[in-house]
């Protein structure tokens, strides 16, 4: 993602989703959840024998000096498919092949000769090796412009208005808003907040056939500031609709994962609709046009850069580019005046339709009659073709070693444009760098662990996750036979205190204050891991050799929330460990750069990743 208008509208969006549908839902913790999410060691205590000589192979100088490199500017900010990725993703190779690491990519080409005679006489050719890349194509789409048309029949009169993407309503988000070129046309439904809640007998849904049609809802839910309303005075409607923001940094707890908050356009998605497009029940025009032609100001630091948005996918692939499933089923926002338009065979405002909901808490929802949507977006397209870095190292043990471990982090970032290099020092050279560590750590390890270990550098995780789901859909090795699965996503920018202040809010809770005030912000690492698994109890073991202050966030096998690698593997059952240090305010940013990492967090990430990984595969 790049910061111009695309992010902004992208920011704008996400505010509009998470006050409609909420966070995770934030129950009281219990000093005994407190316990179990914090892992803190004051001391590291001395390895076993058979790990020191893996983690001695792992340190911060060694750190710092790959990561120098993979973010100079001379790999141009890896861009997925540039020069710069494929120079970044030659060094990795070379290093996997210094340190005895085998390669776990494509076979190369049959190489054939047509020469008189064929091959008669001369020696049979050495047995072909895999390569260190499993290279892919995908579809690139760039310059693309997207215009909703609105017909209403009212009195007999058709009437039709043109509204432009980026000036009307935000563009570029995917969904109704995104890149990919076509038309679609549907009649349109109004479906209320879009809200069945059978239980208090109001079910905006009940009756409709969305099927095929363009769903139009309010954002949010009835009785937002009626503490009369059933959405409050029932506590778990209320935690259910109106949840309490997260505490801490919003953006690093999305980015984390964790519980799956409820999202109302999930639901609706599952009727069918064509798409589904969203007014905000509390807002005005003038707030999405303000977010629409907001001017910022440049600096070196967070650079304005005109250019158009590029969009990757993997061809054939249910969804792609910038996959914001990642966050839930979408809505492209409207304006109150597109909705009015829509709205005009009903002879009703959004506003008037709204009151009368809440005031008699029973749905509105009706097809519109005469009201017709067109979507239309034309693009450029063409082929780019991508690789992602593989090694593997072949486990020890005879009977298991046909099961495999993948190790692996986004090795892409954001590219250069206009002479700025986004060289991603921390998203996520460091996290890139921590892979090769542990690569390095295994291979220095005389005894290897009983099963597989595949080290894996994605590429087109800025582009949708692209990298490890095509891996997920295309393996190497059966992801049947996959146990688990380490990712790196930004370790190398340790909390502040400020920051951390804010996030162990999450934790205060009577009787916890005394294990809450010992956790440190130089060490302190979040640890989103599938719950039910071997991976909590091997952490906590694993770190009273390391010594960082770890927050384990708990999904269950197959929830994968967050915008990184381990989601690829969660939605193929695979479960996780997914570390990440601070969110730094530099992020997509210029200067996210090398001379602001740390060394050592880097490589103490990366040694409890090593330890880990060995524990879990050698089980």
């Amino acid at each position: 993602m790049k910061k111009n208008l695309f992010a902004v509208v992208l920011v704008f969006a996400l505010l509009i989703g998470l006050r409609a549908q909420g966070p995770p839902s934030q129950q009281q913790m219990k000093p005994e959840d407190v316990q179990k999410a914090l892992c803190l060691v004051d001391k590291a205590q001395p390895a076993p024998e058979k790990f020191k000589p893996g983690l001695e192979a792992i340190t911060a100088k060694d750190s710092l000096a790959m990561l120098s490199y993979v973010s100079s500017d001379l790999m141009e900010g890896r861009d997925t498919g540039s020069r710069g990725y494929a120079q970044a993703a030659e060094y990795a190779a070379s290093l996997l092949k210094m340190w005895g690491v085998k390669p776990a990519g494509d076979m190369p080409g049959m190489e054939m000769s047509f020469r008189m005679g064929g091959t008669r006489g001369q020696a049979p050719p050495p047995p072909r090796e895999r390569t260190y890349f499993q290279e892919f194509t995908m579809k690139e789409t760039s310059d693309a412009q997207t215009s909703i048309t609105i017909e209403v029949a009212k009195s007999g009169a058709l009437k039709t208005r043109t509204f432009q993407g980026g000036i009307d309503f935000p563009a570029g988000m995917g969904g109704m808003g995104g890149a990919s070129e076509g038309t679609l046309s549907a009649p349109v439904v109004f479906a209320g907040y879009g809200i069945s809640e059978p239980s208090v007998g109001f079910d905006e849904l009940k009756g409709l056939n969305l099927k095929g049609k363009i769903v139009l809802v309010l954002s949010d839910a009835p009785g937002r500031d009626d503490p009369k309303s059933p959405f409050q005075a029932k506590k778990e409607l209320k935690d259910k609709y109106f949840p309490a923001m997260p505490q801490g940094d919003m953006m690093a707890m999305m980015m984390r994962g964790g519980p799956q908050r409820f999202n109302k356009l999930a639901e609706i998605q599952k009727l069918g609709p064509a798409a589904i497009i969203q007014v905000s029940s509390a807002g005005t025009d003038a707030a999405v046009f303000n977010a629409l032609s907001v001017v910022r100001k440049p600096n070196d630091e967070r650079p304005i850069i005109e250019q158009s948005r590029r969009r990757l996918s993997i061809p054939g692939a249910a969804a792609g580019g910038l996959d914001m499933g990642r966050f839930g089923p979408q809505a492209t926002t409207i304006t109150r005046e597109m909705a009015n338009f829509l709205l005009e065979g009903l002879g009703q405002t959004v506003d008037e339709l709204k009151a009368k909901i809440d005031a008699s808490m029973k749905p509105a929802s009706a097809e519109l009659p005469g009201a017709r949507m067109t979507v239309a977006t034309t693009a450029k397209v063409g082929l780019v073709r991508c690789k992602n870095v593989l090694g593997v190292i072949e486990g020890s043990d005879p009977a298991l070693k046909d099961e495999v471990f993948v190790v692996g982090a986004h090795y892409d970032h954001l590219g250069a444009w206009d002479g700025y290099v986004y060289n991603g020092a921390d998203d996520n050279g460091s996290g890139s760098v921590g892979v090769l560590n542990i690569a390095k750590a295994m291979a220095a390890s005389p005894v290897k662990p009983k099963r597989t270990v595949v080290f894996a550098l994605w590429t087109g995780e800025e582009k949708g996750l692209l990298g490890s789901r095509y891996y997920a859909q295309n393996p190497p090795y059966p992801i049947a036979k996959t146990v688990g699965y380490l990712n790196y996503d930004m370790i190398s920018r340790p909390y502040d205190a400020e920051t951390l202040a804010r996030t162990l809010r999450a934790y205060d809770v009577p009787g916890a204050e005394e294990i809450v005030k010992k956790v440190r912000a130089p060490w302190f690492v979040s640890a989103s891991l599938t719950e039910g698994t071997p991976f909590a109890d091997i952490a906590r073991e694993m770190n009273q050799y390391v010594g960082l202050d770890l927050a384990f966030r708990f999904s269950a096998l197959g929830q994968g929330g967050g915008g990184s690698d381990h989601s690829s593997f969660a939605a193929v059952k695979v479960p996780y460990i997914y570390y990440m240090a601070g969110m730094p305010p530099e992020y997509h940013q210029t200067g996210d750069s090398v001379d602001k990492v740390s060394g050592e967090i880097i490589a103490k990430i990366s040694q409890h990743g090593f330890l880990t990984v060995y524990a879990f595969a050698d089980r």
